[in-house]
């Protein structure tokens, strides 16, 4: 309850009845009573003033406008990115790859990748244990 444990109510407490007599506990409860009814009567006129703001201001109307914008975008990036496989067949979405390869048109960089996607995913076997790839055994590692 409000972030504190039961040990430290029980503190809380003990202080209050030390420090108020035990005939003003009433008026004191009832005093807190009136402050928290005022402030979680405040709490929500504030909150139904913020949602009035919100309507005149046509918020949810932004709200909409940036999801459909965003969902455009991200739209326009899933167009433009190219899967392709690597040697151990983990895929992997790389965007503009008509770029990197401009000496190619569409259909024959199409064609290009759908081929070594298909080699790399028919070369994919798991590493035995112990193995170690070709290129590995065959570099100079430097510790």
């Amino acid at each position: 309850m409000f972030g504190f444990s039961l040990a430290e109510l029980i503190i809380v407490f003990l202080v209050i009845i030390l420090f108020i007599k035990p005939a003003d506990l009433p008026e004191v409860a009832h005093f807190l009573g009136k402050i928290f009814y005022r402030l979680k009567r405040l709490y929500s006129e504030l909150k139904l003033s913020l949602k009035e703001m919100e309507k005149e201001l046509g918020v949810d109307d932004l709200k909409q406008e940036l999801q459909r914008g965003i969902a455009e975008e991200k739209a326009k990036l899933e167009e433009d990115m190219t899967v392709i496989v690597d040697m151990y067949g983990n895929e992997h979405r790389v965007p503009n790859v008509s770029e990197i390869r401009s000496d190619l048109g569409k259909e024959e960089l199409e064609k290009e990748i759908a081929e070594n996607n298909k080699a790399n995913s028919e070369n994919n076997k798991p590493i035995e244990s112990g193995s170690i790839p070709n290129q590995l055994q065959e570099a100079d590692l430097v510790y």
